[in-house]
C-alpha cells in the first residue's frame, strides 16, 4: 500500500471521528433523508439564486457532491429509493426495477407487491392488494438505526408507495403513501392494522384544504416576474405532453368542492398524484407526522424519510427544463424550509441532520436536444417486437424451439423450464439470441447482453466489456433479471411518444445531486465522487453511530 492510500484512510478515518464527536457533543435527535425524484444537478445549479427555503439553505449552508451518480444500471423509482435506505447496489438488495419478469413467468411483478398485504385506510384494513418491503434481499435504514439505538422511530412518506418503502427498509414504524384512487394517505398491513387518528383526521379534510388553497382555482405558475438567467425552457415546447395550447399555464385542475362521486374523487386524488399538490400535501404531511409522533423530541434518535415525486411525475410529461417542472422544484424549496423552521424551533438548530438526493436523473425532451443539433429521437417499442419476430424463428430452427415467453423495453424473458426439458444450454440460447438481437437492431441497439454474462461479472468477478455493462451487472439478480437485456443508443426514447423518461444506464439517467445539512458539516461543494448509496453510512456517521462494514456505500467526507 502506497504511503498517499495510507495517508487518504488515515484522512478519512480522523474525519469520520471528527464527525462522530462533533455529533455526540451536539446530541443529535433526528436524522432526515429527503429526496427529490427525478432531480438533476442542473436544476440546483441554475435555480440557485432563486432558491429561498430549504433547499437554497442546503446549497449555502451545506455540502455539496457536484461528481455524484448512480451506480448500477436499471435507473428506475424503486431500485433508486432502495439504494438510498440500504446503501446497497441492486445487485445486492433485490429491488432491481419498478416492476420485473420473474423466473418461468409471462407477466411482471411489481417491486413492492405483497400478495400477503392489505390497504389500509381510514376505513381500516381492506380487501385490496397493497405493497411492502417483502421482496427486499437485506436490511435496510431502519434496522441499521435500530441495531444501534432500539428506541428510534422511523417514519417514510411519499406519493409513491416504492419511495416510502425503499427509503426506510423493512422495519419502519409506518411508511405512508397518496391512495390515487380515493385520495388521502394510506399504507398497509405491513406496518399497521389502522390509520393513527391524526392521519385519520387529515385525510379527511384534503379535498377542503385543495379548494381553499392555492390550487383552488387552478395550477399557475409562481415563478418570480425576474426570473432572467434561469435558463428554464419556454412554456411551451415541443415534445411536450398534450395537446398544442394546452402545454402552457395557467393548467386546469379538477373539482375539489361539494359532493363529488367515485369518478370525481378518483380524478382529484389522480391529478393530486401526477401534479404538484403531491409535494405540497407530502411535505404538510411530514410536518404533521414530525408534530404528532415528537420525532426527534422524544431523547432518542429518530428518522425520517420524505420522497418528493412530484418533479417526476411532472417532468415525465414537461421535462426537466420545463416551466412547469421550476414552478415544482420552488415550491419544493418553500416547502422543505417550512419543514426546516419546524425542526429548528421543536428539535432544536444543531439537533438535526438532513440529506437530500434522487432516485434517478432523467433525459431532455428529444426535440429539445435535436434543435441543439444532437442524434436524438423517440422510438416506438415496435422496434424491439419486430426484431424479436425476426429472430425467433432463427433460434427456433437452431434449437427446436425459442422458449420464448415476454419481453419489456429493457429486455426478453425465456422459458428456463423448457429450455432445460428440451435439453438445451440455457446458456447457448441467450447467447444466440443476442447475436440476432444485435444484427436486428444493428440502428438502434447500444448493447443486447445476457444474464449469464451479467452473472459472471456481478457475481464471480469477471471484467466487464464496457462500463455500461458493468453498470448493468450491478442491477443483476438470479431470479429477477431477464435473460436478455437491452439497451438502446442514448439520446433517445422508447415507447414514449411525449414527454420523457429515464431507465437507463446513460449518463444523463444516472446524474443525481446529494447535499447534506446540519452541525459540523462544512459548507461547499465538494468534487470528491459520491452517490445515493453513502446516505446511509455518512448519516450514521454523522449521528456518531456505527457503520455497517457490509455496505456498498461509504462514509463521505463533510466535516471539511
Amino acid at each position: 500500500m502506497s504511503v498517499r492510500v495510507v495517508l487518504a484512510l488515515a484522512l478519512l478515518v480522523g474525519s469520520v471521528r471528527a464527525q462522530s464527536q462533533l455529533a455526540s457533543e451536539r446530541d443529535v435527535r433526528l436524522l432526515v433523508s429527503l429526496s427529490i425524484d427525478q432531480m438533476v444537478p442542473e436544476q440546483l445549479d441554475r435555480l440557485a439564486p432563486w432558491l429561498t427555503g430549504g433547499l437554497g439553505r442546503m446549497l449555502r449552508e451545506g455540502r455539496e457532491f457536484t461528481c455524484a451518480e448512480l451506480r448500477y444500471g436499471e435507473t428506475e423509482t424503486g431500485p433508486g429509493h432502495a439504494c438510498i435506505g440500504t446503501a446497497l447496489l441492486p445487485a445486492r438488495h433485490g429491488i432491481v426495477a419498478n416492476d420485473w419478469i420473474a423466473l418461468d413467468a409471462s407477466r411482471s411483478t411489481y417491486c413492492f407487491d405483497d400478495p400477503d398485504a392489505r390497504a389500509v385506510t381510514n376505513a381500516g384494513v381492506g380487501s385490496s392488494r397493497a405493497s411492502s418491503p417483502r421482496n427486499f434481499r437485506s436490511e435496510g435504514f431502519a434496522e441499521h438505526l435500530r441495531a444501534a439505538s432500539p428506541r428510534s422511530r422511523v417514519v417514510a412518506i411519499s406519493a409513491k408507495d416504492r419511495s416510502a418503502i425503499g427509503m426506510s427498509g423493512r422495519r419502519a414504524d409506518l411508511a405512508l403513501w397518496w391512495d390515487k384512487r380515493s385520495g388521502g394517505y394510506i399504507t398497509s398491513s405491513w406496518y399497521a392494522s389502522e390509520l393513527p387518528p391524526w392521519l385519520r383526521d387529515w385525510n379527511a379534510s384534503w379535498l377542503e384544504q385543495l379548494a381553499q388553497g392555492e390550487f383552488g382555482r387552478g395550477w399557475r405558475s409562481q415563478l418570480p416576474e425576474h426570473f432572467d438567467g434561469s435558463r428554464t425552457a419556454p412554456d411551451e415546447r415541443e415534445g411536450e405532453r398534450g395537446r398544442p395550447g394546452e402545454r402552457a399555464f395557467p393548467h386546469r385542475v379538477p373539482r375539489f368542492d361539494g359532493a363529488l362521486d367515485k369518478d370525481q374523487l378518483a380524478l382529484a386524488a389522480s391529478w393530486v398524484y401526477d401534479g404538484p399538490a403531491g409535494d405540497v400535501l407530502s411535505s404538510e404531511l411530514a410536518r404533521l407526522a414530525q408534530r404528532e409522533l415528537g420525532l426527534g423530541e422524544r431523547g432518542a434518535l429518530d428518522l425520517l424519510c420524505l420522497s418528493l415525486s412530484s418533479c417526476d411525475t411532472v417532468g415525465h410529461g414537461y421535462g426537466p427544463d420545463s416551466v412547469e417542472v421550476t414552478d415544482v422544484l420552488l415550491r419544493a424549496d418553500r416547502q422543505l424550509g417550512a419543514l426546516f423552521a419546524q425542526l429548528d424551533e421543536r428539535v432544536g438548530p444543531g439537533r438535526w441532520f438532513a440529506s437530500l438526493t434522487a432516485d434517478h436523473g432523467v433525459m431532455e425532451l428529444p426535440e429539445t436536444l435535436a434543435a441543439r443539433g444532437l442524434d436524438a429521437g423517440r422510438w416506438s417499442t415496435k422496434l424491439l417486437r419486430d426484431a424479436l419476430e425476426a429472430v425467433r424463428p432463427r433460434v427456433a430452427a437452431r434449437f427446436g424451439a425459442d422458449f420464448y415467453l415476454a419481453y419489456h423495453s429493457r429486455g426478453v424473458r425465456l422459458s428456463l423450464a423448457g429450455m432445460r426439458e428440451a435439453g438445451v444450454a440455457p446458456s447457448d440460447v441467450r447467447a444466440h439470441y443476442v447475436e440476432e438481437l444485435l444484427a436486428a437492431g444493428a440502428s438502434w441497439i447500444e448493447h443486447a447482453v445476457s444474464c449469464d454474462e451479467l452473472e459472471s461479472v456481478a457475481r464471480r468477478g469477471a471484467a466487464p466489456r464496457t462500463h455500461l455493462i458493468a453498470l448493468e451487472a450491478a442491477s443483476f439478480d438470479e431470479e429477477r433479471t431477464c435473460d436478455i437485456v437491452v439497451l438502446w443508443r442514448r439520446n433517445y426514447l422508447f415507447g414514449t411518444a411525449a414527454g420523457s423518461s429515464h431507465g437507463t444506464p446513460h449518463d444523463y439517467d444516472r446524474a443525481i445531486p446529494l447535499l447534506f445539512y446540519g452541525p459540523g458539516v462544512a459548507p461547499g461543494r465538494s468534487a470528491e465522487p459520491a452517490s445515493s448509496i453513502d446516505v446511509l453510512p455518512t448519516l450514521l456517521s454523522l449521528a456518531g453511530l456505527p457503520v455497517p462494514p457490509s455496505l456498498d456505500g461509504r462514509v463521505l467526507d463533510v466535516a471539511r
